[in-house]
């Protein structure tokens, strides 16, 4: 019985983990932990919305892609 509470409890604490570094701590779990962390009110107010590093990596890549798509469509004009 023990090993199965252990279990759980590393599963769980792997989940919650994976959950703040994918949606950082103003994301996870619908926000609840940006007050528990000092993120408050004028933390999700930035650009960033209190992304984790992950997610701003891959906003960045999409705006870089947008950009290099809208620069090809210059380009290309309007024949």
């Amino acid at each position: 019985m023990t090993r199965l509470i252990g279990i759980v409890l590393a599963v769980a604490l792997i989940w919650a983990s994976v959950e703040v570094y994918a949606n950082g701590t103003g994301g996870a779990f619908g926000g609840r932990l940006a007050w528990l962390l000092g993120e408050g009110e004028a933390a999700s107010t930035t650009a960033s919305e209190g992304l984790s590093s992950a997610r701003r990596a891959g906003a960045a890549v999409e705006r870089a892609h947008q950009a290099q798509q809208d620069r090809y469509e210059d380009l290309l004009g309007d024949d």
